[in-house]
């Protein structure tokens, strides 16, 4: 079974939530704001971190790291983690600019690790038919 951690417990989070349940299992989750963080780990029976350089450094040691942060955050929180060793799945925008999506390509390849740029409407119904 695969392991993911949420950073960004926001609204698109909880789509994410929901369909890493179907096929793996939420391990750990985290946001700036603990209101957030501890709601949805309750929910799913995950542990509730409150910055990126604590989910890192925790004990939860998930295979994927799924980024649902606000946009301008994707490239940093993408980097952190594939430098620490984990797979990235990144919500879109991949980043806010082409720079900083080469930087986390570049990161994803020193690392020898995955990056996956999500395509959204791949669960909607009647979408992609």
């Amino acid at each position: 079974m695969i392991k993911f951690a949420l950073v960004g417990c926001g609204r698109i989070a909880q789509r994410h939530a929901e369909h890493i349940e179907k096929n793996g299992k939420l391990v750990a989750v985290c946001d700036v704001v603990k209101e957030k963080a501890d709601l949805l780990a309750q929910k799913y029976k995950a542990k509730a971190y409150y910055s990126i350089e604590e989910l890192l450094a925790g004990d939860t040691k998930p295979d994927v790291i799924s980024i649902c942060s606000p946009n301008g955050l994707h490239a940093e929180h993408s980097i952190k983690s594939l430098n620490a060793g984990y797979h990235v799945l990144c919500e879109k925008p991949m980043a806010i600019n082409v720079q900083d999506c080469g930087e986390m390509i570049k990161a994803a390849e020193r690392s020898n690790k995955r990056l996956f740029a999500i395509k959204q409407n791949r669960f909607n119904p009647g979408c992609c038919r």
